[in-house]
């Protein structure tokens, strides 16, 4: 290690670590949540597609 090689001491592996987690976490949670958009956008379209409106007829 040389003088301005701070990259391999216990708090800067600590920092990479800790950065590697929220970086994994973040990803995980943009994926779920298009996950989620997709599903809710499928799901409204499927609702839409089903209904149909029905004449009401007069009885009299």
């Amino acid at each position: 290690m040389g003088y301005g090689d701070n990259r391999h001491t216990p708090k800067m592996r600590q920092r990479r670590s800790r950065n590697k987690l929220i970086a994994r976490l973040k990803r995980k949670a943009a994926e779920v949540k298009a996950t989620r958009l997709a599903n809710k956008q499928q799901v409204q379209a499927e609702s839409g597609s089903k209904k149909t409106k029905t004449k009401k007829t007069d009885k009299g």
